[in-house]
């Protein structure tokens, strides 16, 4: 595991990066905000332990500007400010949790490795079908980097698909899971919402990710 960390109070720098090595962790730690940017741009972490005042850029700065570009590393906020309006804002920022300084260090590596676990839980949610990424947590689909919107049953028919990728998955079958009970199981409803799929992947490049199986159904081609 690989944690940046970002403290501009040298002595307490030292001490957190000797801990987490002891720990297991391999450090990487900047003292400014602007260094810190430059390791998040160019090396991939499993957490950041991000002080609030540091030079050059403000860990609030540098946490959004992390979250705007769609980096889903955790990050855990250390601060000697226990106002509830900062830790507001910190969260509200993106950042994952919220320690205040003097802190134990137990605590500091409990919620750690607790970040590190449920951000691996995220990661495992993402679907990848060759150029498409479907994300189950936050219910949104991407070709190529690129967001394509769908309905909510558009998105739940192409979901149940891709968790299904290789096998054919009978109409019936998809109208069970998608819909609720009761519904009309002979209708083309299901035909309908297929083809919604296909016009909007199409759009984006993609027209042969769903596979007509003549008769019986539908599957998605790997």
């Amino acid at each position: 595991m690989k944690v940046l960390i970002v403290e501009d109070n040298l002595e307490l720098c030292e001490n957190l990066e000797e801990i987490f090595s002891k720990n297991g962790f391999i450090v990487d730690t900047a003292h400014d905000g602007e260094k810190a940017l430059d390791l998040l741009f160019s090396s991939e972490y499993d957490l950041v332990i991000l002080d609030i005042m540091l030079p050059k850029m403000s860990g609030w700065d540098l946490c959004l500007r992390a979250r705007k570009a769609k980096l889903r590393v955790p990050i855990l906020m250390l601060t000697a400010k226990d106002a509830i309006s900062d830790k507001i804002k910190g969260l509200d920022m993106g950042a994952d949790d919220y320690l205040v300084k003097p802190f134990d260090i137990g605590e500091l590596l409990a919620r750690s490795r607790s970040l590190i676990r449920r951000n691996a839980q995220i990661k495992s949610s993402l679907i990848e079908i060759r150029n498409v990424k479907i994300d189950t947590i936050e219910k949104t689909v991407y070709v190529n980097d690129t967001e394509v919107k769908f309905s909510k049953k558009e998105y739940d028919v192409l979901l149940y698909l891709a968790i299904n990728q290789g096998k054919i998955v009978e109409r019936e079958e998809i109208i069970e899971h998608v819909w609720e009970t009761g519904f009309e199981m002979y209708s083309n409803v299901v035909d309908v919402y297929i083809n919604y799929v296909r016009e909007k992947l199409k759009k984006h490049g993609v027209d042969d990710l769903i596979e007509t199986v003549r008769g019986i159904g539908y599957k998605i081609r790997g």
